[in-house]
């Protein structure tokens, strides 16, 4: 798999992406603002120039850092890629990119996101928290995000 930093150029295709991988998906204007704002935000596309679709991309994630800690805002997997490890081996390679000084890593998951949450222990994250009624749900309720965090 090819590892990269998304440019702007890349935009649409992550909220396409995104919109096959998530309830509420980000829109192509919020991955430019959050580029625009200093994120970095990684992707995964096949291998192969020649199995690749125009603009292909597998797997992203979009991280903020702030000093000694990196949030991560958003993860999407394409849903044929997932369970197959591809988003811990992006999730590792982001993790190999920070500088030395980042020595922790926040995220927020939804409550009822069980394959999210067992890829996140499975790298080393524990629970630290709990935001109650934080994620919107498609019938109009909300559910939970917990907290999580790695220290590296």
């Amino acid at each position: 798999m090819h590892f990269e930093r998304a440019g702007e150029k890349d935009c649409d295709n992550l909220a396409a992406l995104a919109r096959s991988a998530h309830s509420h998906p980000w829109s192509s204007i919020q991955y430019h603002d959050s580029l625009r704002a200093g994120h970095h935000c990684w992707i995964l596309r096949p291998p192969e120039p020649s199995v690749q679709k125009h603009g292909q991309i597998l797997a992203c994630c979009v991280v903020s850092r702030l000093f000694d800690e990196a949030e991560i805002l958003d993860v999407a997997v394409a849903p044929g890629c997932r369970n197959l490890g591809v988003g811990a081996r992006l999730l590792q390679h982001i993790f190999a990119q920070f500088p030395e000084h980042v020595a922790r890593v926040l995220l927020e998951v939804r409550a009822s996101n069980r394959p999210a949450r067992a890829l996140y222990h499975k790298l080393g994250f524990t629970e630290d928290g709990r935001r109650k009624n934080y994620y919107p749900k498609p019938d109009g309720s909300r559910e939970d995000a917990l907290l999580m965090s790695l220290v590296l």
